[in-house]
């Protein structure tokens, strides 16, 4: 059934497996700032289920970006903090209610987690590269041998808060305000020209958005408070369809990460 509901997709999530194979130590090595979401494996994507989050993947200009057939999208705007250059407050799908079949996983990426203490409890238990927890490459795998080591859910998503039992967040102890944690999942896919478009370091700026804090939650949205990342990095849509918009949308900036091997032959 998942590969069904993938198939339907840009063949983004194919291109993550076969970088899986290709670079099994990169992500280890020269770590960048977490909030700079930089990955060299889909294998760092770990696999939570049954929290409430932010989807902040398609954020960035003041306008709503195309969408596909007669499918509404709400502008979700990614701007720059008057008050904190290195910080954007960015609008971010807030997903509220508890998600079946396909779209039951939400994803977070080992070394983009911002609390350090859970980013070095995450990595000691599932590794440099996620591979011995639940994550994107083996949940398939997991549905069928529940009882593997390797597909333990990883210690973060215990702090992402639970829908059934009404809990809150504990990433950020020290911020009550905070209600949801931004984190990647393919909800919303079928809403947006879902691809992946390179932007070189030339660029700029993007908003590092990946297990950032979110205080509101209004009409379906969240407004959530992401570092700032310089370098190279994917917009996470086909730009080629965005008719006036490119990777330069300043003053606002992407929500965006960056693909380490991208471009590499």
């Amino acid at each position: 059934m998942l590969l069904r509901y993938l198939a339907r997709m840009p063949a983004i999530l194919p291109a993550l497996l076969v970088l899986a194979l290709a670079a099994p130590g990169a992500a280890a090595q020269d770590l960048p700032p977490p909030w700079a979401d930089d990955f060299a494996s889909p294998t760092a994507f770990l696999a939570c289920k049954g929290n409430p989050y932010a989807l902040c993947y398609y954020s960035g200009p003041d306008q709503p970006t195309p969408r596909y057939g007669n499918v509404a999208s709400p502008a979700l705007p990614c701007s720059v903090s008057d008050s904190d250059a290195k910080g954007a407050d960015c609008a971010c799908y807030a997903i509220t209610e508890k998600a079946i079949g396909p779209a039951e996983y939400n994803y977070v990426l080992i070394h983009s987690i911002l609390n350090p203490q859970v980013r070095r409890e995450t990595v000691a238990q599932c590794g440099e590269l996620g591979r011995n927890c639940l994550n994107m490459v083996n949940q398939q795998k997991c549905a069928v041998l529940g009882n593997d080591p390797s597909c333990k859910p990883a210690p973060v998503c215990d702090y992402l808060g639970n829908i059934e039992k009404g809990t809150t967040q504990t990433l950020y102890p020290d911020q009550p305000e905070t209600k949801l944690i931004s984190t990647f999942s393919f909800v919303y896919s079928f809403n947006h020209p879902f691809a992946s478009t390179d932007c070189p370091q030339s660029t700029g700026r993007y908003a590092g958005c990946m297990t950032a804090p979110c205080t509101t939650n209004e009409e379906g949205l969240t407004t959530c408070k992401c570092p700032i990342a310089e370098g190279p990095y994917q917009v996470g849509q086909n730009l080629s369809q965005f008719p006036g918009l490119g990777c330069d949308i300043s003053p606002n900036v992407w929500s965006a990460a960056n693909n380490l091997l991208s471009g590499r032959e």
